[in-house]
């Protein structure tokens, strides 16, 4: 991979872990997270070259974002967690993900669990009394921890579309009859 890829993925994780803890600690996640997701996805594909795929990038992030109004309709999921996970998929074709709903739904488990075992070891003064909302006895779990978390894992996995393609800087590899034309 290039200098360019990694710094484009250390940008995504970051703006995937501000996004997690902003929510953690105040139960919103502000819209330059997703904007900044879906902003870095034109440079990516500068990056690694236009893929005849794009296309299922563009379904996944219609039908989590049309899934997600959903989960949002009935009180399941914030509108911030809808945003977010709308624009992460925005980075992933079918198969990707798949690996990346797993991820979050994995995440998502794990972190209602962690939010429970938590919120039962605090004393209860300290409970209702904390200026932080997602730690109150009862209180909603915030769901942006998982979506970045599922999100990264499943980009370390290799799941996301397109794929960086290796750059060949060997100079014996610029000199060849095939390279330019003798």
């Amino acid at each position: 991979m290039t200098s360019l890829h990694n710094i484009l993925l250390i940008a995504l994780y970051l703006v995937l872990a501000l996004a997690a803890l902003t929510d953690v600690w105040k139960l919103r996640i502000p819209n330059i997270f997703p904007a900044a997701v879906i902003l870095l996805f034109p440079v990516w594909i500068y990056s690694c070259g236009w893929n005849a795929q794009l296309w299922q990038n563009a379904l996944v992030f219609l039908g989590t974002f049309l899934g997600g109004l959903f989960l949002f309709s009935r009180g399941w999921l914030g509108g911030g967690d809808v945003k977010l996970m709308a624009a992460i998929a925005l980075w992933f074709d079918f198969k990707g993900a798949s690996a990346l709903y797993l991820w979050m739904g994995i995440g998502g488990a794990l972190l209602a669990i962690a939010f429970i075992v938590l919120r039962r070891m605090l004393p209860a003064g300290i409970a209702q009394s904390t200026s932080v909302p997602s730690l109150k006895a009862r209180g909603p779990i915030p769901y942006g921890l998982a979506i970045s978390a599922g999100a990264i894992l499943a980009i370390v996995g290799g799941y996301i579309n397109p794929q960086p393609k290796p750059w060949n800087l060997d100079p014996a590899s610029l000199t060849g009859s095939h390279r330019f034309g003798g």
